[in-house]
């Protein structure tokens, strides 16, 4: 499996003599589109209840990647990266009392759309689905510039072996630089729900052909062991078909007016 360099927003980016097709879209994508995978920073309230003990409360702030999907600024991510009870709730844990079923829930308490230039912006969640691990995320206040978006409806459906590039970002600690990788597809699952299998394990980021056409975005699907439990979230890309039905009730929605 090739893969590209990380390139950084302020690379030159031109084709080389030995480029392969999907290196040549690659260059391409980034160029155009490296604006759209920006970073969400989220504080999320978490609430977990052990059995009939008292709950207990703790707040945790992150950043994980989204996709932008419209120019007014939904952008498009894993429910997961923001919802990090879902790991939790229903999982039994062995105690000095005996094994505990815990209850676990998470609430969004401040989010923020953070632009390649550093800009932040308040947001808020509008939409989401635990069972399809999807979140849409936009602006509190209508933006003042246009945002970089992804087409989601231009797509095209890929099979194993095929050659996808992702588009990316790097975590603070290397100034979130734009990046760009050429993967292979490892499997393409039919049901019970439809998945692509590729090697990247990120979320948030989307997945072109090497036609350069929406093919879908990195997420998690939640494994479980033969006691129900979750084992943890295993790489996959959700197909772009099942995100346009997805983006579709948010379509007529207006973004959400500051709260009082």
């Amino acid at each position: 499996m090739r893969f590209l360099p990380l390139l950084c927003l302020t690379s030159v980016l031109v084709a080389a003599p030995g480029d392969t097709p999907a290196e040549v879209t690659a260059r391409k994508l980034h160029q155009a589109l490296a604006d759209s995978v920006i970073t969400i920073r989220a504080t999320v309230t978490i609430t977990v209840t052990p059995g009939d003990q008292p709950a207990q409360t703790q707040d945790r702030t992150f950043e994980q990647l989204g996709t932008v999907v419209s120019s007014d600024g939904r952008v498009l991510l894993a429910a997961s990266s923001i919802d990090p009870a879902a790991m939790m709730n229903g999982r039994t844990v062995n105690t000095q009392a005996g094994p505990v079923k815990l209850s676990a829930v998470s609430e969004v308490k401040e989010a923020f759309i953070i632009l390649a230039d550093g800009t932040e912006i308040p947001a808020k969640v509008i939409l989401k689905d635990r069972d399809l691990n999807l979140a849409l995320i936009a602006p509190i206040t209508p933006a003042a510039e246009k945002f970089v978006c992804i087409d989601t409806a231009v797509s095209e459906t890929v099979v194993p072996v095929d050659e996808v590039i992702v588009l990316g970002r790097m975590d603070k600690s290397f100034d979130r630089c734009a990046k760009v990788e050429v993967d292979s597809v490892a499997a393409v699952l039919a049901k019970p729900r439809s998945f692509i299998s590729i090697h990247i394990p990120v979320t948030g980021c989307p997945v072109f052909s090497i036609n350069g056409k929406f093919v879908g975005m990195t997420s998690g699907k939640q494994t479980t062991g033969d006691d129900g439990d979750s084992e943890g979230m295993v790489p996959v890309v959700i197909p772009a078909e099942t995100l346009q039905k997805f983006l579709t009730p948010s379509a007529a929605k207006p973004a959400p007016a500051p709260s009082k």
